[in-house]
């Protein structure tokens, strides 16, 4: 096989690629993103595949496939996902380190975060907390907090009511203004000329417990996440639509916003988030007033989210059980120190 990667539609070559490691599979979803060919009609031919590989096809929506060199492993993810392959030789394992990474605990759709950040095709900001101390009035809120999250990094802090989780959220929105440390969101220092410029890159998604009868429509609130910005009216509403009908709320648009339930208002806040295109997202107790079908839904979006955008999230939650069914990264906020 000439190319490392071919793609066939009716037996028509439609995309290849030469690309090494799994950049041709990257390649492959950037491609299908702008081409409406019906994935699970499409034919995969691949010189190579062990389980990231297999587990980037399944998450694709790959159907049929012909590997030259397959791994037991890959194997066991193809039939699983019910995809029909074909191989030349099989291999017990592939020598990759990659494929030591990924466990056998490791859904398909984590597999593929995961692998997205190693590739660095996410678009998320690092986010770097360092020496950060703050106090309301005689208590010490903050106490020299250090964070270092890498771009497209997702972390849920949890702690007790009154531990400074919403302090260090505002501290990182350039809210609250820490007494000593630095916050920086990519290359700019919060706080500083290049990041007043650069705001829009982070967005808040705060606790809706906020009783508001103000004459706003839940189209206008996304619409915010565009103020300021130099478009074309009709390119904002092909923003403000496209973001809510990605987090399932387009019916809510001329609804008042203050007359919706929790659940819409948590879609209608994330939407906003999408529609300005935020690459770090900050979160505050977002199942606080909840139930449990807005928990799951949200869960789905966040899931959703990640997988196709991956942007850094920072998250402070008490909900433990929920939480639990996020694979992210947690850390405790105790004594002012995240821990």
């Amino acid at each position: 096989m000439e190319h490392s990667l071919i793609i066939s539609y009716q037996d028509n070559v439609i995309f290849t690629s030469d690309s090494h490691w799994l950049h041709p599979l990257f390649e492959l979803n950037d491609f299908l993103q702008k081409e409406p060919f019906p994935v699970k009609e499409l034919f995969l031919r691949d010189k190579i595949a062990g389980k990231a590989a297999a587990c980037m096809m399944a998450c694709l929506g790959i159907a049929k496939c012909h590997i030259e060199l397959v791994s037991e492993r890959a194997a066991s993810v193809f039939e699983a996902a019910g995809i029909v392959y074909s191989y030349d030789r099989m291999v017990e394992q592939i020598d990759c380190r990659t494929e030591y990474l990924i466990d056998d605990e490791m859904s398909v759709d984590d597999a593929w975060l995961f692998l997205r950040k190693r590739a660095g095709r996410v678009e998320g900001l690092p986010v770097k907390i360092e020496n950060v101390s703050f106090s309301a009035g005689s208590r010490a809120v903050l106490k020299e907090l250090n964070l270092e999250l890498p771009a497209g990094e997702q972390l849920v802090i949890h702690g007790a009511n009154g531990a400074g989780k919403t302090t260090l959220l505002k501290t990182v929105l350039g809210l609250v203004t820490p007494a000593c440390g630095t916050v920086r969101i990519g290359d700019c220092r919060v706080g500083s000329r290049e990041w007043r410029h650069n705001r829009m890159n982070t967005a808040y998604v705060h606790q809706e417990n906020i009783k508001n009868t103000f004459p706003v429509s839940a189209g206008e609130v996304v619409s915010i996440g565009l103020a300021g910005v130099r478009m074309p009216a009709s390119e904002i509403s092909y923003n403000v639509e496209l973001a809510m009908r990605r987090t399932g709320c387009f019916n809510l648009f001329k609804r008042s916003y203050h007359s919706l339930s929790g659940g819409e208002k948590q879609r209608v806040s994330l939407a906003r988030c999408l529609c300005q295109h935020a690459r770090v997202l900050l979160f505050d107790e977002p199942t606080s007033f909840l139930d449990q079908d807005g928990k799951d839904d949200l869960l789905v979006l966040l899931r959703e989210l990640c997988y196709n955008e991956a942007p850094t999230i920072i998250m402070v939650s008490h909900d433990r059980a929920w939480i639990r069914q996020l694979a992210w990264e947690k850390k405790e906020l105790k004594g002012g120190r995240l821990c």
